[in-house]
């Protein structure tokens, strides 16, 4: 009887475990449209609109942490730089269409943008109880 509920539990933890190891890639339309994408460029036009307070809604603790470091250590003239660079690119549907990829393995997920011919951006998300979520690399 013990080695059936051993049995029991093993076969349990594998069919748990078995959709958190299997990683969705969506690419083209779908990756554009995805819920990750959404969460994305909510988190930019935010940013743009309100600097890191305004984006704060569409980031985790982790990734407001980061940027807050960033601005530190750049300065105020740094920070607005970056900025003022995010701004100088695509924007609204043009930023939509150059995402190349969205990869979702379980609550994290990967997102590719063509900026350029041989620029791309890479972000990180994490599927939190409230949406998706711009996150840094885990």
């Amino acid at each position: 009887m013990r080695r059936m509920i051993r049995v029991l539990a093993v076969l349990f933890a594998i069919v748990l475990a078995i959709p958190l190891a299997r990683a969705q890639t969506l690419s083209g339309a779908q990756a554009q449209k995805s819920p990750p994408a959404d969460a994305f460029l909510a988190y930019e036009k935010a940013l743009l609109a309100g600097g890191l307070e305004g984006a704060r809604p569409y980031m985790t603790p982790a990734k407001f942490d980061e940027l807050e470091g960033m601005r530190k250590s750049f300065g105020e003239d740094g920070f607005r730089q970056f900025l003022d660079r995010l701004r100088g690119g695509a924007q609204g549907a043009a930023r939509r269409k150059q995402i190349e990829k969205v990869e979702v393995k379980g609550e994290q997920a990967m997102l590719e943008a063509r900026d350029g011919p041989n620029v791309l951006t890479v972000q990180f998300l994490a599927r939190t109880s409230e949406g998706w979520k711009v996150d840094i690399r885990r």
